[in-house]
This record gives structure tokens, C-alpha cells and sequence, in this order.
């Protein structure tokens, strides 16, 4: 694997920790931010082992609709209120602020979880 690829997923670990600390002191905003950073990382990440380059963009659907793998039409479908909350997510932390509430979270955590199974199923990420 690439070694920018390694950063990225890398970061996205990070990214997902932080989450969940932030997720246990009841930060959901930030724990939202924080899994959209990992998705997006993730994705980019994808992007670069597919293609080699990804657009400039932070919008998790639009990288999402790139990427060309089993189940990620069926993820985007199951996932596009989680996904438009994650966009939200970053767009607030940056310009102001918005309340997400547990259960958003935990949904963002299980579609983390399921897009890093379903981008990275044959390779050793832990």
C-alpha cells in the first residue's frame, strides 16, 4: 500500500478515537465532526488506491459517487440521511453550530464502520 494511503487511514483512526471520546463525554457535535473527517479520510484514501487522485471536494456523497466498488451504491442508498448529517457536520464546525443528538452519532458510527468494511475488506487497515 501506497504510503500516503497509510496516512490517510492512518489519520482516519485517529479521527474515529477522537469520535469516540468525544462520543463518551457527550460531545455529539464534535463526534459527528470527527467521523466525517474519518469518512472522508477513508474515502480519499479509496480514491487514491483506485485512481490515484481524488477531487477537491468535502462532500462525502459526491466522493462516495466515484468510487466504483461492491455495495457502495447500496451503502449510499441505506446511509444518505447519515451521510447528509455528516456533511452538515463538517459545514457547521466550521461556520456555526448544531446539535446532533446520540442516536445520529451511533448511526454515523455503524455507517463508519460498514463503509471501511466495505472500501477496505481485503486489506489489513486495523
Amino acid at each position: 500500500m501506497k504510503e500516503e494511503i497509510k496516512m490517510y487511514l492512518e489519520r482516519a483512526k485517529k479521527f474515529k478515537r477522537n469520535a469516540e471520546f468525544n462520543f463518551k463525554n457527550g460531545d455529539y457535535d464534535l463526534a459527528m465532526f470527527h467521523i466525517e473527517q474519518a469518512c472522508q479520510l477513508m474515502i480519499k484514501a479509496k480514491l487514491l488506491d483506485l485512481k490515484g487522485y481524488f477531487e477537491r471536494t468535502h462532500s462525502l456523497r459526491k466522493l462516495l459517487s466515484e468510487i466504483d466498488v461492491e455495495g457502495i451504491k447500496e451503502f449510499i442508498n441505506k446511509y444518505k440521511v447519515v451521510l447528509r448529517n455528516l456533511e452538515r457536520a463538517y459545514i457547521t464546525s466550521r461556520y456555526y453550530f448544531e446539535e446532533f443528538f446520540k442516536e445520529e452519532v451511533e448511526e454515523a458510527f455503524k455507517a463508519l464502520d460498514e463503509l471501511k468494511k466495505i472500501l477496505w475488506k481485503d486489506q489489513n487497515t486495523s
